[in-house]
């Protein structure tokens, strides 16, 4: 990962470094500003650089007393936030390819609005996971140097900064396979960063959350031989008594799919069935670094999901911890029946508002591709300020339906509900699945089932674990904070 360090105004460096330049795709000073640095014009626009999004020129040479070359940047038409997030990402793999250990942002106008994001994502895209890689390279420190005027975004960059060294941690938990990120681990993780930032962290055993009727959850874990963990964190940062934003992520640290078994091929990505919980774990990094004055819950049911003599059958009946009983009609519908169990104990805190976080369907990725996560609820203002948080923090979201027609689907002959509604519309049923759990509160379920894995290059997202749902939910809990 790039470790930034950020200097504002410094005239010279003990030795020449790029100079780095952003331009839009009608910038009336283009000739003017390269002209001024000694750069010919004619030179850049023979490349084919014409300030497109993503469009990259560079050029190095030792002509200039302080500069080493130079880097320009394209960002569009528009000067929106994920533009200038793309071209931070670009710029972090040009400094990992020639190994820069500083650069100077020069022309910065364009961005100015956006320096926060355009840091995002050079945080995001210098992300490399390479835990278990016998060559390779530690963090890599660069010093990035703004022009003074810069300064006045200080706040912003802080903020980023904080989001995306949340976001690489939560890709470090997603990418570590199953046989060492599992369900007591996952807990270890999280109670270890509590402890560094200061937030209390609870971690329920299998014997607790036996007492706590957690016949679901209790139940997708039995075929597996690694125990069940439940994690609450709790930070206060608000008014005593203040009701909470709480927080459920999916934790499922590796998904074979238990009796009704997966297809092998692919199943390797079946270790990511827990970046919900890994996104609300990593949330305490920014919480604990910012300070928002509000209070936040964060709940993180983790199992792992195998075949086995114990493992649950389909047919099986299992009993949530608020006496609803399911019938069993896919082991690979798992994830809602955790999630049954840890909303039940969210909402007894009467919260503010519940907002759970799963890779939970299939089906989301039919319905919405691989570009925005489906959204559900039963709250519209809720769902409305996730929805604009998507758009800020370039994580998108979409709203899908949540009509009472939809709920016919689950209906159970021996039970109170099924655990599948089948494949039609299976985002939506399976959120009214767990609407049947959250009976007073105001709630939201994101489904991230399409997007929190990256199979092809991004800018500012590698290849592995997206960590989507951390500048998202970042986003909406700091907004209530202003």
């Amino acid at each position: 990962m790039l470790k930034l360090r950020i200097n504002y105004g410094v005239k010279a460096a003990k030795k020449p470094e790029p100079g780095v330049f952003i331009f839009t795709e009608s910038d009336s000073d283009f000739e003017t500003v390269l002209k001024k640095y000694g750069l010919s014009p004619r030179i850049v626009r023979d490349s084919g650089f014409a300030g497109k999004r993503d469009d990259v020129f560079e050029i190095y040479d030792a002509s200039s007393k302080w500069l080493a070359g130079f880097i320009l940047l394209g960002i569009g038409d528009k000067t929106v936030a994920d533009n200038a997030r793309r071209a931070g990402g670009l710029l972090a793999g040009i400094i990992a390819k020639k190994k820069l250990s500083g650069i100077r942002i020069l022309a910065l106008p364009h961005i100015k609005k956006n320096i926060g994001p355009f840091i995002e994502g050079i945080i995001l895209g210098g992300y490399d996971f390479n835990r278990f890689k016998s060559d390779k390279d530690g963090d890599r420190g660069v010093q990035i140097t703004f022009d003074k005027n810069a300064e006045s975004q200080k706040e912003s960059m802080k903020k980023s900064m904080a989001v995306a060294e949340a976001a690489c941690f939560a890709r470090d938990l997603v990418n570590a396979p199953g046989n060492y990120m599992y369900p007591a681990e996952l807990a270890a993780k999280a109670k270890s960063l509590a402890g560094q930032l200061g937030i209390k962290c609870r971690v329920f055993n299998p014997q607790e959350i036996a007492r706590m009727k957690m016949g679901a959850l209790l139940g997708v874990a039995k075929g597996s031989e690694l125990p069940p963990r439940l994690i609450q964190w709790t930070y206060n940062g608000g008014r005593p008594g203040e009701k909470p934003v709480i927080l459920v992520g999916k934790g499922v640290t590796f998904d074979s799919g238990g009796i009704s078994i997966k297809p092998s091929e692919g199943m390797q990505e079946m270790k990511n069935d827990m970046t919900g919980a890994a996104v609300v774990i990593s949330l305490m990094m920014v919480l604990g670094k910012l300070r928002p004055k509000i209070n936040v819950v964060g709940i993180a049911p983790c199992v792992e999901n195998m075949p086995s003599g114990k493992a649950i059958r389909p047919g099986d009946i299992l009993t949530a911890c608020d006496g609803q009983t399911i019938e069993v009609i896919s082991t690979d519908a798992e994830g809602r029946l955790i999630l049954a169990d840890a909303l039940c104990f969210a909402e007894k805190m009467k919260p503010r508002a519940i907002i759970d976080i799963a890779t939970l369907t299939g089906a989301v990725i039919i319905a919405l591709g691989n570009h925005a996560a489906g959204i559900l609820g039963n709250d519209d203002k809720l769902l409305g300020a996730l929805y604009e948080a998507g758009q800020l923090s370039g994580e998108r979201t979409w709203q899908l339906p949540l009509w009472d027609d939809y709920k016919e689907q689950i209906k159970s002959d021996v039970a109170d509900m099924k655990n599948s509604g089948g494949r039609p519309a299976g985002t939506i049923t399976a959120a009214c699945f767990l609407a049947k759990f959250v009976k007073q509160s105001r709630w939201a379920h994101i489904d991230i089932a399409g997007v929190d894995n990256q199979d092809k290059s991004h800018p500012y997202m590698p290849k592995g674990g997206t960590a989507f749902g951390v500048r998202l939910l970042s986003e909406y809990l700091l907004s209530l904070d202003r």
